[in-house]
């Protein structure tokens, strides 16, 4: 096999792609990731990386629930902490989210989910930094956490070089090599690397990579914006605080090196061409303007929980760029189109919970054809030749629309056994 030959290549270096290559090269496969700036500068290095495990399905909790298990082998192959188990609470301040919080205990109850309501003045012990006194109900999970991202990628790289993962950076791919409709290389400004498989997981990038081929992938690049505050001499946030989502403000949180993390399901976020950006740009150099809209609307929702936040709070501002699809759901698998070409990608803002089962959902797909886990809702061909969702400026809209009611709708009860395309609660 020539420097350049491998059985597989991975299209970008983000925790989907490291997961992937990670899993494959354990049960005996060659590959190489491409990645087109520096391993996990990408959407991974600007995650939150909350971790709340119940999901809309049995299945889709399971997935989460099993990478629980992968990260806490990797952080003893890695010997680094990654996975923080702080447990995560659920509040609600209206009738119609009190019964969304029922409904979800239902159906946590129902696959043995460890999830119960919690008394508010024993939430109020828990987190003394947030405003409880308009709550009604809320719900805890004491097995939930967050995950670090860049623990979490590094592992995924050492774990892979231990397997005999290739990793070249700065090597962004410019074509795809095709024999009729068999995929067996790409081309970068290094050279071309041949395989018989290639894995699309360029994220926010994957639908051009896609448009290589001439096929159409229904994700969008939408922009995303969360806060770190810095500790608080009045209001200490303990490093295993709870996790918080809050949907009726739209916000989701968790505590960072002595402060607290606040981002926004917003109905408005900024949208990204990709084909606009420079050659070079680089993710990991995107600053938010303290003036800027979208993060003045993030510091008003969270001021409506956490009143001591202001504008004036020293603070750190994170923004990147997210990979969504038309239903929130990530797409895995193979495109009628072209033979030896997988995709990965589109995970809504959470690939790094997502991550370590998805490696082991791809590796599967690729080795064996098929996985062990009921994977009908995040298929990549869902949307295949479905009329509305060819074009770019309208699977963008759709893309926009579903990141937009990510928080905002208010969710009805959910057979905990049935396989949809929607999640219950993100």
């Amino acid at each position: 096999m020539s420097d350049n030959t491998s059985d597989i290549i991975i299209i970008g270096g983000g925790v989907a792609g490291l997961s992937t290559a990670m899993q494959l090269a354990r049960r005996g496969a060659a590959v190489t990731v491409l990645e087109r700036e520096q391993i996990g500068n990408g959407s991974t290095g600007r995650a939150a990386g909350l971790l709340g495990q119940l999901r809309g399905t049995a299945e889709h909790t399971r997935m989460l629930m099993d990478g629980v298990e992968i990260v806490k082998e990797l952080e003893a192959q890695a010997n680094v902490e990654i996975y923080v188990q702080t447990g995560s609470v659920r509040v609600a301040e209206t009738p119609e989210r009190a019964q969304e919080l029922t409904d979800l205990i239902e159906m946590g109850r129902s696959i043995n989910f460890d999830i119960n309501e919690i008394p508010i003045d024993e939430l109020a012990e828990r987190m003394p930094y947030m405003r409880t006194d308009d709550l009604t109900t809320a719900c805890w999970c004491p097995t939930d956490g967050h995950l670090q991202p860049a623990e979490l990628a590094s592992a995924y790289h050492k774990v892979g070089r231990d397997h005999g993962v290739r990793y070249e950076t700065n090597c962004p791919v410019t074509g795809v090599l095709l024999d009729g409709k068999k995929a067996h290389g790409v081309q970068t400004p290094k050279g071309e690397f041949h395989a018989p498989i290639l894995v699309n997981a360029a994220g926010p990038w994957s639908h051009l990579v896609a448009g290589l081929t001439n096929t159409t992938l229904p994700t969008a690049a939408l922009g995303h914006v969360y806060l770190t505050t810095q500790p608080h001499p009045d209001h200490p946030v303990d490093r295993l605080s709870p996790g918080f989502r809050n949907r009726y403000h739209r916000i989701y949180g968790r505590p960072e090196n002595g402060g607290l993390l606040v981002g926004m399901y917003g109905e408005d976020c900024p949208e990204f061409d990709m084909n606009t950006l420079p050659p070079d740009f680089d993710m990991s150099a995107m600053k938010a303007r303290r003036d800027d809209l979208h993060l003045a609307m993030l510091i008003h929702a969270a001021q409506q929980r956490f009143p001591w936040l202001n504008e004036r709070t020293p603070m750190h501002v994170t923004t990147g760029i997210m990979t969504f699809t038309p239903d929130g759901l990530p797409f895995c698998g193979q495109l009628p189109d072209h033979e030896g070409l997988f995709y990965c990608t589109g995970f809504s803002g959470h690939g790094i919970v997502q991550s370590p089962a998805i490696g082991v959902i791809m590796s599967e797909l690729i080795l064996d054809g098929q996985s062990s886990y009921d994977i009908a809702s995040i298929e990549a061909d869902r949307y295949w030749e479905v009329p509305g969702f060819q074009g770019r400026a309208e699977i963008q809209q759709r893309c926009y629309e579903m990141q937009g009611s990510y928080y905002g709708r208010v969710e009805g009860k959910t057979a905990a056994t049935q396989t949809d395309t929607k999640e219950a609660s993100t």
